[in-house]
């Protein structure tokens, strides 16, 4: 039987593709990919904020141990001296007895007062507030007591209120609440007309230009006599619910600690009673309603009895009304 060749031929040795260097044994890594621009950048911040970190994680805790040195009470006089007599204690180190000097080391690391806000103090001389704080631009942030700042603050006269913050690391917000001025107070001293503000509790505001405020409100009322100011704070309320008597009256005048006379804008004075004041000034309303008697060229209007009212017009507004009348008759005859 003949003998079938095929027609493949064999492949050389050669030929074939190699084998794979090591397949019996380790795999071979695949190469490794080249770092992109973006994580070599990241990479190099990362390496130079360490430093960085590790100063400000240490200027961290010096800030707490010098809040944590400020927060610790002070012992009293007779503690002290018990603790001192049984049995003396060493002496503490520099940092710790000398605050002074851990505010300069922060103050080293810009922890300096670089600006000074104020906010609601419209009213309040600025110099005065200035000297009052008593801080500069470039002390040490820790350096200054915040307390004592507020008490000094809160010592002038506008002032009701005051506090004091420390915004790190370098800023001082001082925000004072000003007393409302509720009426201006005149009286003599030494010979010399006073003009001065009070607040609603009859307080005099020292240091606060009482014109400035009449400008700035111009329905404050001014009021004058021996126990006034006290006074205040019954009288305005009343006049307020009259908004008609209210609306004319320039002035109150306090009589003998007991009773007031309103001096309205024409001239006019109401004399007011010591008791039953509020059904006085709603009488005169009812009469400023119905015939305009505020708007009168009348000298005294007087309301101090009740059930009763004395009306006394100036003379010359008489004695012309009275000329008035003869010349009509005389026109008549």
């Amino acid at each position: 039987m003949p003998r079938i060749e095929t027609l493949e031929r064999p492949v050389p040795a050669s030929s074939r593709a190699p084998r794979a260097r090591g397949a019996r044994g380790r795999k071979v890594s695949p190469p490794q990919d080249r770092l992109t621009q973006r994580a070599l950048f990241f990479r190099r911040v990362k390496r130079s904020l360490k430093p960085s970190l590790w100063l400000l994680g240490a200027g961290a805790v010096l800030v707490a141990m010098g809040e944590l040195v400020r927060s610790l009470p002070s012992p009293s006089p007779l503690a002290l001296h018990k603790i001192v007599t049984a049995s003396p204690a060493p002496e503490a180190p520099a940092a710790v007895s000398q605050p002074g000097i851990l505010a300069d080391a922060l103050a080293g690391l810009g922890f300096r007062i670089t600006s000074i806000r104020v906010i609601g103090a419209s009213a309040v001389d600025q110099a005065a507030i200035s000297r009052a704080i008593g801080v500069k631009e470039g002390e040490p942030s820790f350096g200054l007591s915040l307390a004592a700042i507020q008490q000094r603050v809160q010592a002038l006269g506008p002032v009701q209120s005051a506090t004091i913050e420390r915004l790190l690391p370098g800023t001082l917000v001082v925000r004072v609440t000003e007393r409302n001025a509720y009426a201006i107070w005149q009286t003599i001293q030494n010979g010399h007309v006073v003009f001065e503000l009070i607040d609603k509790d009859g307080n005099i505001i020292s240091a606060q230009d009482a014109a400035a405020a009449k400008r700035r409100e111009p329905s404050l009322l001014l009021l004058s006599g021996a126990g006034a100011p006290k006074q205040a704070k019954v009288l305005i309320p009343q006049l307020q619910a009259q908004p008609t008597v209210f609306s004319h009256v320039a002035a109150a005048e306090r009589v003998d600690r007991l009773r007031w006379n309103l001096i309205l804008k024409n001239g006019t004075v109401v004399d007011l009673p010591a008791e039953n004041q509020v059904s006085a000034l709603a009488q005169l309303a009812a009469l400023q309603n119905s015939m305009q008697l505020l708007d009168r060229p009348v000298e005294l209007i007087d309301l101090r009895q009740a059930g009763r009212m004395v009306v006394r017009p100036y003379a010359s507004a008489a004695s012309g009304a009275r000329q008035n009348r003869s010349d009509k008759r005389q026109e008549r005859q």
